[in-house]
């Protein structure tokens, strides 16, 4: 996680964000219902990317250290990364099914994410 400064989980962003371009994000709680979902489809089968938005490293450092500044995140760590996306994954095959993802923004997903990881300890008030 970048606003804890992990070195191990930030290096497995890098390489994410090296080999496919871009960081598919989607919130846990839209996982667990395309989970559902298509559990409950019929006509569902094969795989399926569940995605709700692509961003790449710099520009998740970037959100991350204007809307959380008291994690003081790095941001001169992805400098020389690209800032636009190379690739963007797509959930169309998802989409067609008929889910909808509930939680499409940055600002929607990370506010959960910090206010789960305050109340683990991991990250200070």
């Amino acid at each position: 996680m970048i606003i804890s400064g992990d070195d191990e989980k930030i290096r497995s962003l890098e390489l994410v964000d090296r080999a496919s371009g871009s960081i598919p994000m989607v919130h846990v709680h839209d996982l667990c219902r395309a989970k559902i979902f298509l559990a409950e489809e019929e006509a569902a089968s094969g795989r399926y990317i569940c995605s709700s938005l692509d961003t790449t490293l710099a520009e998740l450092a970037t959100f991350l250290a204007a809307k959380y500044q008291q994690y003081n995140v790095n941001t001169d760590r992805f400098g020389g990364r690209p800032e636009k996306l190379r690739v963007c994954i797509s959930s169309a095959k998802l989409i067609g099914e008929g889910f909808e993802f509930r939680y499409k923004a940055l600002d929607e997903i990370y506010d959960d994410v910090v206010n789960y990881g305050r109340s683990l300890g991991i990250l200070p008030y």
